[in-house]
């Protein structure tokens, strides 16, 4: 097995599954809605391998109670198991209250944690880096990003951009944002979505935003894949 190989991989589901049945794991769900990420917390109930169904319970919204999943729209899980990220698709067959079923997804991928450890960029490497209010702009939209600066770490869970202070956007924790991370000009950029954090003061010129990747596991078109972005954290990783 290769090294990008080990940092992410295609696992038996139905044995992932049943493991994280067995202990009831704490999940994340994602989905976007009106096109907004929204992220919900569960618990892992069972899984019936019969009858293709997973029961997911407690299931509440992290910052707004009111929000609700929407049963006709792909939904994303995530759950740790050991040193890996488990992650998959699927849909939603039925809701209950706070009880969630959902289909047995066609896979579940594996994703080394080691990838969710941050890499920190040496000041001498620059890699550029833009960040637009509200997602990323459709294509062929002329949208302008609301700052712009270098990397100044990077993991499979997030990145943190190190701005001029005069291009402080003004953000709000878990505001949506569109990301673009220039790799090298003969390969396309990263394009992702995440959620605002935090703010950092480096000093009178330079403040630090960190925000958190949102949806990665849904492949979604336009934007970077699972896949891509644990081969470029790798890379980083090796000073590629």
């Amino acid at each position: 097995m290769n090294q990008a190989t080990a940092e992410l991989e295609v696992a038996s589901h139905e044995s992932m599954l049943s493991w994280a049945a067995e202990r009831h794991v704490d999940v994340n769900v994602t989905q976007c809605i009106d096109g907004e990420w929204q992220t919900f917390r569960a618990i892992f109930g069972s899984f019936d391998a019969e009858k293709n169904t997973i029961v997911l319970q407690e299931v509440a919204d992290k910052q707004s109670p009111q929000a609700a999943l929407q049963p006709d729209v792909e939904v994303g899980v995530a759950f740790r198991r050991g040193h890996k990220k488990c992650l998959f698709t699927t849909k939603i067959t039925g809701q209950e209250g706070d009880t969630l079923l959902l289909h047995e997804p066609a896979s579940v991928r594996a994703v080394q944690r080691r990838a969710y450890q941050r890499v920190n960029i040496p000041s001498h490497r620059f890699i550029p880096v833009k960040v637009w209010e509200g997602g990323l702009p459709n294509s062929g939209e002329v949208c302008f990003p609301v700052c712009s600066g270098r990397v100044a770490n990077i993991s499979m869970g997030g990145v943190l951009v190190d701005v001029r202070s005069d291009q402080n956007p003004r953000l709000q924790d878990g505001d949506m944002v569109g990301i673009e991370i220039i790799r090298r000009p003969d390969v396309k950029p990263l394009l992702l979505e995440g959620q605002f954090r935090h703010c950092v003061t480096e000093d009178v010129e330079r403040i630090s935003l960190g925000f958190q990747f949102l949806g990665l596991e849904h492949d979604l078109p336009g934007r970077s894949s699972l896949s891509e972005v644990a081969e470029y954290v790798r890379g980083v990783r090796r000073g590629l």
